[in-house]
């Protein structure tokens, strides 16, 4: 039997935006059953209370360090507002870092070498805090492939839907996004990461089906998992980005069918009247991995 080794621990369902200056938001953020709590020092803090929102997040980290969801920080996009962010976050606990209108190779590169100089300086092991790059700019768009290799610690990719389809003149709707979302899930892939969205707007959180059917056409699409800002869309993102029951089992009969095919000196198998071979087995195997890492297998 295969024994299937995770080697990219590091991916979340649902990433739950919290305002880092709002201390009852943060205080009952593990509470919520996302994967990753996103302190957010951009959008959601005011440009007068970005230092004192710093300030709160430094503690934030260390009181939520021991979960149960990872802790991740959304930094500014400015750099004269980023360096600051960064000082003041780098600490053990922090599990990533959102960096918003990643639009350059340049500057994701920039940020980690920054972060090289803060982790050597505080005693962290080299690398440990990961990069999640926001495309958020038709700039961005097109240097997608080099945003994401411009850093080792990059572990994800995201399309900031508003801010693009602004950027882009456009509206932000389900037809005019989907060129850009998919080829997101391509950039990423290409280059070995994890893409994180939805193929539409999920605002309307009070209806759970239609959310639901959202983010499993997401999964679909190749994406793992999304963020959201309201704490109702956690378990629906969970069940959405999560392998079903029917899934596992028939991910479990093709790396059996196709073990016993091996044995027997052949490459492809039939499994209930469909060929099945080595692409089909990698997809079994992503899908179980998965399971394991989310505890349903």
């Amino acid at each position: 039997m295969t024994v299937l080794q995770d080697q990219s621990p590091c991916s979340w369902r649902s990433l739950l935006y919290v305002p880092a200056n709002n201390p009852r938001f943060v205080g009952k953020a593990q509470q919520r059953g996302a994967d990753g709590v996103v302190l957010d020092l951009e959008d959601s803090v005011a440009d007068t209370d970005k230092e004192n929102a710093r300030n709160l997040c430094a503690e934030a980290i260390a009181d939520m360090a021991d979960g149960p969801g990872d802790v991740l920080v959304r930094i500014n996009a400015s750099l004269r507002q980023a360096i600051p962010d960064l000082e003041k976050i780098v600490q053990p606990g922090l599990k990533a870092i959102l960096l918003p209108k990643a639009d350059m190779p340049d500057k994701v590169a920039l940020l980690a070498e920054t972060l090289d100089e803060l982790e050597a300086e505080r005693g962290i092991a080299p690398g440990s805090i990961k990069f999640i790059p926001m495309i958020e700019a038709p700039a961005g768009f097109f240097a997608a492939s080099d945003i994401a290799t411009a850093s080792s610690r990059s572990i994800g990719l995201l399309l900031g839907s508003e801010d693009f389809a602004t950027e882009a003149g456009m509206e932000p709707d389900p037809e005019t996004l989907l060129l850009p979302r998919q080829q997101l899930v391509f950039a990423a892939r290409k280059a070995g990461l994890v893409p994180y969205g939805l193929l539409e707007s999920a605002a309307d959180y009070s209806n759970v089906e239609k959310t639901l059917e959202i983010a499993r056409r997401a999964a679909r699409f190749g994406f793992e998992g999304s963020t959201c800002v309201h704490p109702a869309l956690v378990p629906v993102l969970n069940q959405a980005f999560s392998p079903s029951v029917e899934q596992i089992a028939h991910a479990r009969e093709v790396m059996a069918t196709l073990e016993t095919a091996a044995a027997q000196g052949k490459g492809a198998a039939v499994l209930k009247g469909r060929m099945i071979d080595a692409p089909m087995r990698k997809r079994a195997e992503r899908l179980l991995l998965r399971a394991k890492r989310f505890g349903l297998a």
